[in-house]
Order: C-alpha cells, then sequence, then structure tokens
C-alpha cells in the first residue's frame, strides 16, 4: 500500500480513497503509513516536558462500566450491544476476540453477549 498523507487535516473523516480501505495509523491490516513529509509542525515549550504514567485511579474500564450499569437503562444496554455488534461481526476474527476482550474487562455481561453476537472466541478474548 502507499502512504497516508493528513494534508485534509488530523481529524478528516472522508477517506483516504479506494486504495486505503482503512484509513487510520497503527493498524493491524497492513493499512497506511503516514508520510514523514507530513508530519506534525515541531513547536518550542519552555519548561520540563515527557511522558508520564497514568495520574488518575481510575482504570480505563471503570467510567464505561458505571455507564454501562448506573446510567444507561435496560434498553439502552440492549441497544448498545446491538450497536456493537452489528458493526463489529464485519470484522476479521483476530480484531472480534481482541476488542470483545476489552469488553469483558468493562462489565462481564456486556463482553459475553458481544462474544456470542460476534462469534469471538471467549476463551482467547479473557487472555
Amino acid at each position: 500500500m502507499g502512504t497516508y498523507n493528513t494534508r485534509d487535516g488530523a481529524m478528516n473523516v472522508m477517506g483516504g480513497g479506494a486504495q486505503f480501505p482503512v484509513n487510520y495509523e497503527p493498524n493491524s491490516s497492513n493499512g497506511p503509513k503516514e508520510a514523514k513529509e507530513y508530519a506534525w509542525a515541531k513547536h518550542d515549550v519552555s519548561g520540563s516536558i515527557g511522558r508520564y504514567p497514568h495520574q488518575h485511579p481510575n482504570t480505563n474500564y471503570e467510567q464505561p462500566r458505571e455507564l454501562f450499569n448506573r446510567v444507561f437503562a435496560e434498553s439502552d444496554r440492549v441497544d448498545f450491544i446491538n450497536n456493537i455488534s452489528g458493526p463489529l461481526s464485519q470484522c476479521r476474527q483476530d480484531i472480534k476476540d481482541r476488542f470483545c476482550a476489552h469488553l469483558l474487562k468493562v462489565d462481564d455481561r456486556m463482553g459475553k453477549e458481544v462474544s456470542a453476537k460476534v462469534g469471538a472466541n471467549i476463551e482467547q478474548a479473557r487472555l
């Protein structure tokens, strides 16, 4: 596949054309790579900068768990499971398994029901 550039802006949702069915990077589909000449512009900063560990006490799964269990009504939960399952069912098996692994960490019901609807390997997903 060739390279993918960001001339049209960072959040362009119009896609990279038919030659790139996957229009994001990184990806697991041997999709496009950003051309170096279109990398983000450098900018000067003052003071110390760096990468730091996540400082918030919540895990990545606590907030979606609360949303699913305490905010959603039962009809919202059913809609959520159906809305996720439709598009996910069209994905490769490895993507289904990996995605369902995250859903299982959010909520057991969510993970099991979506896994069943899309044919994900729930034992593989638990790894």
